[in-house]
């Protein structure tokens, strides 16, 4: 059985200490199911990230995925609530309750480590991971998550007691090494791994699933796998979340990151089909609703600008009459006849709940965003 770490008794704790990365001793067994599997989930990440540059104005389909992330990822941990309440949230004055807050703040997270990647030009590092952090945890939970911060003291996470606090800057130090130099692993599986070691240090007092997972997306964009996070990798995580946390806990027992790798690589293959199909319903709807535009305008000028409100609306499947003005750049009268029509073609409805501020719902692409495949 491969050793993966070692056990420190500090006072009564026990506490568990990763090995470096890659596997050693013996390393990484690229068996023939690892091989075929790594296949197949690399083709399905190429087959996504094409139709990624498939999608009119995609930059506008890329914030639900991202939402779609959020809530999956969130819901592991037990924070729940709805892509209605996500995208209505911005439009309503009502304080956003904490499970709200926290799924929203997932968006940031993402939105600033992908802006200190892309634009700052940093590699993933800790100064990354804590930026992230901060964004995510900012709200209710605040002080009790030091947010930004690694943990000042001693968790325990079912059966595993973490590194101690005053070895986290050295292991998360290693980490980077790996994820940023070492080049013995495929980025794929490097991903895959580091998210493992990430979870076993859990630098964190709270966030540490959400990070981590995000961790994923990060790092195959940075490996090339990804121009865009449209990947949701929680998808097949919370299907299998009894399994999830159980391969995670059997490398440590077991030193089994061969059984890991076959289960998460099942996962990339799994979630990127699904992106892929729902990319695929996405496009189909919008041509749909275009073909429904195009028949009802006859004047070109008047089909063009609705064709950008349809647009929007894949940005802003909520939306009122003000924020349309704002985003078309035309009078509130206009937006409002535009918003009418739409609800005469059925491609917007009317949110009866909301009948102080008139909002209304692009309810097919919602629907499709939240379907079961």
């Amino acid at each position: 059985m491969r050793k993966t770490g070692t056990y420190e008794r500090l006072g009564s704790l026990e506490y568990f200490i990763p090995d470096s990365l890659p596997p050693k001793e013996p390393p990484l067994a690229m068996t023939d199911e690892i091989v075929k599997i790594y296949g197949q989930a690399m083709q399905q990440l190429a087959k996504l990230n094409e139709m990624a540059h498939r999608l009119p104005n995609a930059r506008r389909f890329i914030k639900a995925y991202i939402i779609k992330e959020a809530l999956l990822t969130s819901a592991i941990e037990g924070v729940h609530t709805t892509l209605i309440d996500i995208f209505t949230q911005p439009l309503i004055e009502s304080k956003p309750e904490k499970d709200l807050q926290l799924v929203m703040n997932y968006t940031k997270a993402l939105d600033v480590a992908l802006s200190m990647i892309r634009q700052e030009g940093l590699p993933i590092v800790s100064q990354v991971i804590c930026k992230a952090h901060e964004a995510l945890m900012q709200c209710g939970a605040g002080d009790k998550s030091d947010p930004g911060n690694f943990r000042r003291q001693s968790v325990r996470v079912g059966n595993l007691v973490p590194p101690p606090a005053i070895k986290i800057a050295d292991l998360m130090s290693d980490l980077e090494r790996y994820i940023n130099v070492d080049e013995t692993l495929p980025p794929l599986i490097k991903a895959g791994l580091a998210h493992v070691q990430f979870e076993t240090i859990h630098p964190f007092l709270d966030g540490n699933g959400r990070i981590g997972r995000l961790l994923i997306v990060l790092m195959l964009i940075e490996g090339g796998l990804l121009t865009e996070p449209i990947l949701y990798p929680s998808y097949y995580f919370k299907k299998n979340s009894m399994e999830y946390y159980r391969m995670l806990d059997r490398i440590r027992t077991d030193g089994d990151f061969e059984g890991w790798i076959i289960f998460y690589l099942k996962g990339i293959e799994e979630s990127s089909i699904n992106a892929y199909q729902r990319a695929v319903n996405i496009e189909q709807l919008a041509e749909r609703c275009k073909a429904l535009i195009v028949a009802s305008n006859a004047v070109e000028k008047k089909q063009e600008i609705r064709l950008l409100a349809l647009s929007i609306l894949f940005s802003y499947p909520v939306i009122d009459v003000s924020l349309l003005s704002e985003q078309l750049d035309v009078s509130y009268n206009t937006a409002g006849a535009i918003i009418k029509e739409f609800v005469g073609h059925n491609i917007l409805i009317e949110q009866a709940e909301y009948k102080r501020n008139r909002l209304f719902r692009f309810q097919s692409y919602l629907e499709l965003l939240e379907q079961e495949l």
